[in-house]
């Protein structure tokens, strides 16, 4: 009955689960970004890390999280593309106190290490720090 039709599609599995996996060779966009084409729906895909892919003319929270003007850890729901909670982290706060807050972060929201929930540091440079 659907053979012949012209206007039958099938719909990928990227489109069901959100999930996009890179096909072919993978390229650095200016900013540092890999780009690549999903092997699924064949449009083009973005990652920061080389483990979660977005499409590329989506939102991309990294790169929102990047252009930031302070120091934070981002909690972030990775299967649904969400920003839980951010803290922000005190200017010339050491990496002992940096690994203890993430702790106590990872704690309050149950981190489980390979499940939904990611903890990302964003550390912000200040231009005029380094001129100094």
């Amino acid at each position: 009955m659907f053979t012949k039709r012209s206007d039958a599609y099938s719909l990928t599995p990227c489109w069901f689960t959100r999930v996009h996996e890179p096909d072919g060779r993978r390229e650095r966009d200016d900013d540092g970004t890999l780009v690549c084409t999903c092997r699924y729906c064949r449009k083009r895909i973005r990652s920061r890390e080389g483990k979660t892919w977005n499409l590329a003319d989506g939102l991309d929270l990294d790169a929102l999280a990047a252009s930031c003007i302070a120091s934070h850890f981002s909690v972030v729901d990775v299967e649904e593309g969400m920003v839980l909670a951010r803290y922000q982290v005190p200017p010339g706060t050491d990496a002992g106190a940096i690994a203890d807050m993430r702790a106590a972060i990872a704690e309050k929201h149950g981190f489980v290490p390979g499940g939904d929930l990611e903890i990302r540091f964003v550390r912000h440079e200040d231009v005029h720090q380094k001129r100094h």
